[in-house]
Parts: structure tokens; C-alpha cells; sequence
């Protein structure tokens, strides 16, 4: 399906260039009343229940806007301060911060687990072989706890070594890309090793109060967190809540809460070299080789892709209501980033993945 969505992407990318068009600026025209009508529709079809979305070009904030509900229950208006759970897109936060530390202690994601964790032994070996690069980009095959039931709010690491440890491999490290939950279980221990601190302590400390990003912190929906949205799902034809459940052992893949505009904040941090140098970005932001030198979908800790006429994409989803997504010419550095929060729908026929791409579209064919 992906493939599907991002061959119109690439259509439409390669029809703006060869039209000489890619020097025109969105925010000349009235662009924005057409994405804005655009997801007003799909916040009708679908029935979402509300959403923020916001639009930078050239690593500038020139739109955003709220729509729907941030709590249907209480018919309480969204807002831009309202705060999401973001799920999976904590990934790209975990990534940055660990090539932070791993620069800063002259390390390399070359390194296997047993590099990093020399002194675990409750690690199988076949877990200790993999490199810091597979896990970072779902292509080390281990054997991923969600398909053995065991979702994002164990109670401890150890429960889930103790029941992942002689579970097979889903295939050989390095052979398919394949979305993986305990390899970001081992990346956090990494980080925290690394860090000496927990890792929660360590995001706030050097990521979120650094920035001055207020409203970043982690925990599931059983967490009282400020002006955070109420998420919703269709269960059997009804809206029903949605429990997108964390705990501390899977915070480094998903668990964090932040409102649109601090998201962009640190990713307009990101974009001018306050966390990682060019050089880091560039390596992050490649997507990886599978062994039959294809690209996998992902970079280290971000989805990465690689697009015709000069163009890349990267960012990541989250819990499958949400999407953000970057992207840019390799030949001009002109970027285009789409962010798209929501909190659930009556249905997802269209994707949130697929709904930012056609944002995205809409922006580069102007």
C-alpha cells in the first residue's frame, strides 16, 4: 500500500520539475485553503474525531490548524495546546539522542549489543550478535513481542527477556524490514547504559528542558498529563477509547506526549544542527541496505525513503492515527514537513500516512 502512495507522490514530484515549478513558494498562493479543505473532507468522511496539522517549508512554520474534538465524550474543541500521545514517532526523538551520546563517547552503530552490554548475560547470544544498525532499523529479525502478545506496557525488561529469549527469529538479521518492538527495548538499555541515567531522566534533562519543551513527557493514557487529547478507535462499528498504554521499558519506541508546536520546535532544532551535525542527520536519514541491497523502509530510527527527481522523505507514524513526515531536494535542500496529529476516527479508509503524502503533494505541485 505504501508503495502504492508514494508512486503518486513520486508522479507528482517528477511533473513539478520537469514543469519548473519547484521554486514557487506555497505561501504565495492559497495553497493552505486547499489542504485545509482537503482535511476538512477527510475529517467528514472518515470522522475523525479532531486533529492538529501544521506545515514547514524551508524549516519555517507557515500554517497550522486545529480541527474537531479533543474529547467527543465532553464535545471539548481541539485546540493547538492540546497534547497528543504521539506513539511510534517518540522513535525519531530516541534516535537523535542516542547518536548524541553515541558521538559523544566515540561509538558507532556497527557495534553489536555485546559491544554496548558487555556485562548482560541474561541476553541470549543470538540477541548479543546483532549490530545497534539492525535494531535501529527493524532489520535484525528478533523476535518482536507484540507477536507473542506482549504489548507496549510490560512491567519490566525483564519480563519481556524472560519471555522473548527462545522465541525464534522472524528472519535472518539483515534480510527484511520488518517494524519491531523489543529491538527498541534493547535500544533503550543501550541509551541508558550510554547515559548512565535512566532514560526517561536523561530525555528531560538533555533533550526536552533543553529546548524549553514544556509540554514533552511520557506515559500512557493511565497518566494524568495536561490538556492531553482522549484517542479513540472503531470497535465492532462503535467510537470506543482507545488505551494507547506505555511503560518504561518501551519508552525509547513509543510513550511520548507533546503538543504540535513543541514537536516542531525540537524538529526545527533538529534542522539546525543543535543536536546532531549534518553529517549525523545524513546517516540517520539513509535508509539502510538490506543484505540483497535493497533499501529497507527504514533509516536508524526513522522511516526513510528514497524518491525520484532528487527528492527524500523521512519521519515516522504513530499508533496508526498519526504522521509525520519530512521532506526534500537532495539538489536544492528545499524542504517541505507535514505533521499530522489526531486522535482517532470512525475509520481509517484513508490513511494518516496517505493523507499527509497528499498534503505534501498538494504543497509541491505549488
Amino acid at each position: 500500500m505504501i508503495k502504492h502512495f508514494l508512486g503518486i507522490l513520486l508522479a507528482i514530484l517528477c511533473t513539478t520539475k520537469s514543469n519548473g515549478q519547484e521554486n514557487r513558494t506555497p505561501e504565495d498562493s492559497s495553497v493552505f485553503e486547499k489542504t485545509d479543505a482537503y482535511l476538512k473532507s477527510m475529517v467528514d468522511s472518515l470522522e475523525i474525531v479532531g486533529l492538529n496539522y501544521m506545515v514547514l517549508i524551508d524549516n519555517e512554520i507557515v500554517h497550522q490548524k486545529a480541527m474537531g474534538l479533543a474529547q467527543a465524550q465532553l464535545q471539548t474543541p481541539m485546540t493547538l495546546e492540546n497534547s497528543f500521545p504521539v506513539a511510534s514517532i517518540s522513535k525519531m526523538f530516541s534516535s537523535t539522542a542516542l547518536h548524541g551520546l553515541l558521538a559523544q563517547h566515540n561509538r558507532n552503530v556497527n557495534e553489536t549489543v555485546a559491544d554496548f552490554l558487555p556485562d548482560r548475560t541474561d541476553l541470549p547470544d543470538s540477541w548479543r550478535k546483532l549490530t545497534l544498525k539492525q535494531l535501529l532499523s527493524h532489520t535484525s529479525g528478533i523476535p518482536d513481542q507484540i507477536d507473542y502478545g506482549i504489548y507496549l506496557a510490560p512491567e519490566s525488561e525483564k519480563a519481556v527477556i524472560v519471555a522473548m529469549k527462545d522465541k525464534p527469529f522472524s528472519s535472518e538479521p539483515g534480510t527484511e524490514s520488518k517494524y519491531n518492538a523489543t529491538g527498541f527495548l534493547l535500544v533503550r538499555i543501550i541509551i541508558e547504559k550510554l547515559a548512565g541515567q535512566d532514560f526517561e531522566s536523561y530525555m528531560h534533562e538533555q533533550v526536552f528542558d533543553k529546548l524549553n519543551l514544556r509540554s514533552a513527557q511520557y506515559g500512557g493514557f493511565k497518566k494524568v498529563i495536561p490538556g492531553r487529547v482522549t484517542c479513540y478507535q472503531n470497535v465492532n462499528g462503535a467510537l470506543e477509547m482507545f488505551p494507547l498504554n506505555y511503560s518504561p521499558p518501551m519508552y525509547a519506541g513509543a510513550g511520548l506526549n507533546i503538543t504540535i508546536n513543541d514537536l516542531a520546535q525540537w524538529f526545527q532544532a533538529v534542522q539546525k544542527g543543535e543536536l546532531l551535525t549534518q553529517a549525523q542527520l545524513n546517516e540517520i536519514w539513509e535508509p539502510v541496505q538490506l543484505n540483497n541491497g535493497n533499501d529497507a523502509y527504514f533509516g536508524l530510527g526513522w522511516e526513510a525513503y528514497r524518491l525520484q527527481g532528487n527528492f527524500k522523505m523521512v519521519g515516522h507514524g504513530g499508533a496508526g492515527i498519526s504522521s509525520f513526515r519530512h521532506y526534500w531536494n537532495t539538489e536544492t535542500n528545499k524542504s517541505v514537513t507535514v505533521i499530522l496529529l489526531t486522535n482517532g476516527a470512525h475509520n481509517w479508509e484513508v490513511r494518516p500516512n496517505q493523507i499527509n503524502l497528499q498534503i505534501a503533494s498538494m504543497l509541491l505541485t505549488e
